[in-house]
């Protein structure tokens, strides 16, 4: 009987260990995206002198407006870009269909779109730019949020796995 409840509980952890596992899993395409996202704005910058204003706001995600639990074919046309080739033109390809809504909007400190959240301080003239990625991978209502911004090298991530 000893047996049987010691098998049981290492049972559980295992389920539990992997269901961690899979969620991280599931974050690593957004950081991914999002880095990838980075390094082409950053070439953007270097070739125009600003960086690309590709999504209309910070919650105007792509290929999803709203990401779920459902995975979704990049490279359809974009209703809520700045213009239809908005993400051509920033050459960001992911090779596979992703399970995030992803948003990437830059401009100069001053002029930047209403409702602008993050740390960045800025004079008026700097160039910035934030991108966001967005997924409910597992459908509970609760998203996982993963920010990157110019000015730092970090990314932020909020409620991993979810």
């Amino acid at each position: 009987m000893i047996v049987v409840v010691v098998v049981g509980v290492l049972g559980v952890l295992a389920i539990l260990v992997y269901r961690r596992y899979a969620a991280t899993a599931r974050t690593a395409e957004a950081k991914q995206v999002t880095g990838g996202i980075r390094a082409a704005q950053e070439a953007y910058k270097t070739e125009k002198g600003v960086y690309a204003a590709v999504s209309s706001n910070q919650a105007s995600f792509y290929p999803s407006a709203a990401p779920g639990p459902f995975v979704t074919a990049w490279g359809d046309k974009c209703t809520n870009c700045v213009d239809i080739d908005a993400w051509r033109r920033l050459a960001v390809e992911p090779g596979a269909p992703v399970m995030f809504g992803y948003a990437t909007v830059g401009c100069l400190g001053g002029t930047c779109a209403t409702g602008f959240v993050g740390p960045v301080e800025l004079r008026a003239t700097d160039p910035f730019y934030v991108t966001v990625a967005q997924g409910d991978t597992d459908g509970d209502g609760v998203p996982c949020v993963v920010t990157s911004y110019s000015t730092s090298n970090q990314l932020v991530v909020q409620s991993e796995g979810e």
